[in-house]
């Protein structure tokens, strides 16, 4: 695939995985495992962009069919065009840690039973780069857009105060870790702990935010 048509996207835009009803013949099956796991190496340790997209594709490894694995020959046709790009870390312009945090709602059927589940994401970005990166399926059936994105932002969290804990381990505390989200209503219950109608259902655990 070193030759292939860069394309501009990691999958086609629009493009919603299915599971496949058939069984995989055993070289397909071998090809795709292999490609996905030297697709979850470089997602992991250098490329961001991918970590979506790698992901979705990642949930039919045990039963992929032709169409799989044409969609993930199309991640290295996009890894073709951009394996020049790098992430840069700029020390000088006291860019410090912050995050930006999101999820979509029920879009996600890429289970046998054809369920909705919600899909999350969040990055983090020190000296103007990436540091961190992750995207995975919410382990439970939202109700609401809000309950999604509220889920997402307690998550994401988590790992922010892991990370004030890490610096003030090197000696360079840090008072607050901005969390940056596009749902108001979300923004807002998460700043005002009071429990909201819309939100007391939700497990105790996803209000640690």
């Amino acid at each position: 695939m070193a030759n292939a048509k860069a394309a501009q996207t990691p999958l086609p835009t629009g493009y919603k995985p299915e599971p496949f009803d058939g069984t995989a013949m055993v070289a397909l099956w071998s090809q795709h495992q292999s490609v996905i796991g030297s697709l979850l190496y470089l997602m992991l340790e250098a490329c961001p962009d991918l970590a979506f997209t790698v992901t979705q594709m990642a949930k039919f490894t045990h039963n992929p069919s032709e169409e799989h694995l044409l969609k993930t020959r199309h991640i290295l046709c996009y890894l073709a065009g951009m394996h020049k790009y790098a992430l840069v870390y700029d020390g000088r312009s006291d860019a410090g840690l912050y995050t930006y945090c999101d999820s979509s709602y029920g879009d996600d059927r890429s289970d046998a039973d054809r369920r909705c589940w919600s899909m999350q994401g969040y990055f983090f970005s020190l000296a103007n780069a990436s540091v961190k990166w992750h995207s995975n399926t919410q382990t439970l059936i939202c109700m609401s857009s809000t309950m999604a994105e509220y889920i997402a932002l307690s998550d994401c969290a988590c790992d922010c105060a892991w990370y004030k804990i890490l610096f003030g381990e090197l000696r360079k505390p840090m008072p607050y870790v901005p969390i940056y989200g596009d749902s108001h209503g979300v923004i807002f219950n998460a700043q005002h702990p009071v429990m909201q109608k819309g939100i007391k259902h939700i497990e105790i655990c996803y209000h640690y935010i």
